[in-house]
């Protein structure tokens, strides 16, 4: 290996160790000590031998368990929600789009399960890491894949105040892995002198790089082997540093806003100037920070090139983050839960040497034991002691008096570890009895309040996480990709869509061009899981109760029967709000057909008999002999003529609602079908009222 690449793999390593020593060394102890918290490892070893030795308990009463779980199960109850929107340059159909493909990427890659790790990885230790890159094992195109890193691998920048890693210097990703590993990923050559090097620092104290191991599921193992196996590699450290560096590079210029957007990695100059003609773009070369990745082992250089990526793979979820000093919620528990402990462990003590204070005896005075079983036995419940005639009897010591306020020194550290965590009884589940409803939901709400800091840096960690997708996305999803989508109809059945992105349609254009224009991002949490159903149907009960009318088979979509799709069908086919066969959407419209001759017969029979009482009037109009009589006949008429004019208002009215109705509970099988129906029942009502006019215009005539 040239000097060169040597220089720059120490180079490496030292800057590692730096990062390393500077703070992060102090970290992991933190962090292990807070591991062992939430584990029920609280106690010291030197304490814990010394109480041993003295026969004095040691009691843990993990308190620290029950809290972080709260604030764990809470994280549990949130969904993460994305919506895109189009900013610069960006197309509003596209940002659904994006809704659709994040959605996916998200789902294929467990999202929920790496977050919950990310989640409390930074609850109990302080810092949690996600990892996002592209990978192209399974898919040449390459997919998005998105991991949880421990955060002991993960060395921040020193130097950084920001909790948000585009603003740090530099990130080291420190990975152990077996010769086998090291073989498939960097090649035989690279093994071998991995291997070389191996041998030649045997002894030398670079523990730190060469058959290091820490533990993982099993026992805890020593941090260096023995001598006599120093000859076998097992794992080497593998230091992986991304940083920045100010180089130039070819950009994008959007010559309207004037919006920079830098080359993608791989893209020549042809293929950049191309696609700046092609998109009307202009193409400057600028010098600007650009990431640097340098992977190292000890002095073995493995790779040192710039980064396909325009930031950092990392991301960061840190619970409590001030002015470059990330910290956790356990951290601020170790002092009460060890005060919590040795005060309850005091307490103990004192009630087991009341239990058993000592006996005062004369010498040989006791018949059926000695001192020393005395001394063993003198605690048993029901002893009974006998002793010579002559002797003073037994009498027991009287021990001291409990110290006052003893036991509320142990309540005070139980009720501190609940204050500074936020977490009060009543989400935990365990409030007094006597506590009202109201009371108990005003105290959760004050403890989520109290825990939204918590909740605030982790939907910031998300939004990192979601534009750090869209980065990838905008970079190497550059081909017509197609992502199949499932969705719930509003029937509740589960439908299956297909979103295109960068896909060429009928005219030329691109569909859904990802790889242009600018989106923001806005991430919010819906209910997770059963809790979401449980919110809707309270939701649908109650719009229930207020008289809106929601149909029978959406308030079964909203339960958790078991069997409730099947009943969800039941009733909307039942209701008539499924799809309708062929012979069914006949079938209505002759009872339509029906329904509309019955109304129309009725009005000719009420149109007939009107028609008599009117001839009956007019006769009477021209044989009156008074005035009076003439009046009377007259006003006949006009009575006659309201009856008629209200009746057939009544059936036109009620032959449109029969129309309206059927088409209302109509399918898209049946919607041709009920819309010619209805167009006929409207016919016939205009068919009746020109009839109508018709004979009034001859009645008219005939006067």
């Amino acid at each position: 290996m040239s000097e060169t690449k040597k220089t720059i793999a120490r180079n490496n390593l030292e800057r590692f160790r730096r990062a390393k020593a500077a703070g992060h060394d102090d970290y992991v102890k933190i962090a292990d000590t807070a591991d062992k918290f939430y584990k029920g490892e609280q106690w010291n070893d030197a304490d814990k031998a010394q109480l041993d030795s003295e026969g004095r308990p040691a009691l843990t009463l993990n308190m620290v368990l029950s809290t972080i779980n709260t604030i764990l199960g809470e994280q549990m109850e949130r969904k993460i929600d994305i919506t895109f929107k189009a900013s610069r340059g960006g197309v509003e159909n596209t940002a659904l789009a994006l809704n659709a493909i994040t959605r996916a990427i998200l789902d294929d890659n467990k999202f929920d399960e790496v977050d919950e790790e990310v989640f409390s990885d930074g609850v109990i230790g302080g810092r949690g890491f996600f990892d996002i890159r592209m990978s192209f094992m399974d898919n040449l195109q390459g997919d998005v894949v998105i991991s949880a890193e421990d955060g002991v691998d993960i060395i921040i920048d020193p130097e950084a105040k920001s909790a948000d890693p585009r603003k740090w210097n530099e990130v080291f990703v420190s990975r152990w892995m077996t010769p086998d590993q090291i073989e498939e990923e960097y090649g035989h050559k690279s093994f071998d002198l991995i291997s070389l090097s191996a041998q030649e620092s045997n002894g030398t104290g670079a523990n730190d790089v060469f058959e290091y191991e820490r533990s993982t599921f099993g026992d805890n193992v020593d941090d260096y082997v023995d001598d006599a196996e120093r000859g076998a590699l097992k794992r080497v450290r593998v230091i992986e540093r991304q940083h920045y560096r100010l180089a130039k590079q070819l950009h994008y210029v959007d010559l309207e806003t004037g919006d920079l957007r830098a080359v993608p990695f791989g893209t020549d100059d042809n293929e950049a100037k191309a696609l700046a003609e092609e998109y009307g773009l202009g193409l400057q070369e600028m010098k600007r920070r650009r990431v640097r990745m340098t992977v190292s082992v000890g002095e073995i250089l493995l790779n040192d090139d710039w980064s396909i990526y325009r930031s950092f793979t990392i991301g960061s979820f840190f619970p409590y983050f001030r002015r470059g000093n990330p910290f956790g919620v356990v951290e601020n528990l170790f002092d009460p839960q060890n005060l919590l402990n040795k005060t309850s462990s005091q307490e103990l003590h004192i009630v087991n040497t009341t239990a058993n204070s000592g006996w005062i005896t004369q010498e040989d005075s006791l018949v059926d034991m000695d001192n020393e079983d005395l001394e063993e036995r003198g605690a048993e419940t029901g002893l009974v002691l006998s002793y010579n005639r002559g002797y003073e009897k037994p009498e027991k010591i009287q021990p001291n008096q409990i110290p006052t306020g003893i036991d509320r020194i142990s309540q005070k550290a139980a009720v501190t570890i609940r204050d500074i965590s936020a977490v009060n009884s009543s989400m935990l589940g365990t409030s007094r009895a006597d506590q009202s409803g109201r009371a108990q939901e005003n105290q959760v709400a004050r403890g989520q309040i109290a825990m939204n800091v918590v909740l605030a840096n982790h939907r910031k960690a998300h939004r990192r996480v979601v534009e750090k997708v869209l980065e990838l996305v905008q970079d190497f999803y550059d081909e017509t990709r197609y992502f199949k989508m499932v969705d719930d109809t509003m029937f509740g059945d589960p439908e299956e869509s297909q979103v295109a992105i960068n896909e060429v349609g009928d005219d030329g254009n691109i569909l859904n061009d990802v790889t242009i224009g600018k989106y923001s991002v806005d991430v919010g949490y819906i209910p997770a899981g059963g809790t979401a159903h449980d919110v809707e149907f309270n939701e649908a009960k109650g719009l229930r109760e207020l008289g809106i009318a929601i149909p029978d088979h959406f308030m079964v979509q909203y339960s958790n029967l078991t069997k409730k799709t099947q009943l969800t069908s039941f009733l909307r086919d039942s209701q008539g709000f499924g799809e309708q066969t062929e012979e069914q959407a006949e079938l209505e419209s002759f009872q339509m057909q029906h329904q509309i001759a019955m109304l129309q017969r009725e009005q000719e029979e009420k149109d007939a008999d009107i028609e008599l009482k009117m001839a009956n009037a007019r006769s009477a109009m021209a044989k009156a002999d008074s005035l009076e009589d003439y009046n009377q006949a007259q006003m006949e008429m006009l009575k006659l003529n309201q009856q008629r004019d209200m009746h057939e208002q009544d059936i036109r009215l009620r032959i449109a609602l029969a129309a309206r109705s059927h088409q209302s509970q109509g399918t898209q099988n049946d919607k041709r079908i009920t819309s010619q129906v209805a167009m006929k029942a409207m016919d016939i009502a205009g068919n009746q009222e020109k009839n109508k006019s018709q004979q009034q215009d001859k009645k008219g005539k005939a006067a």
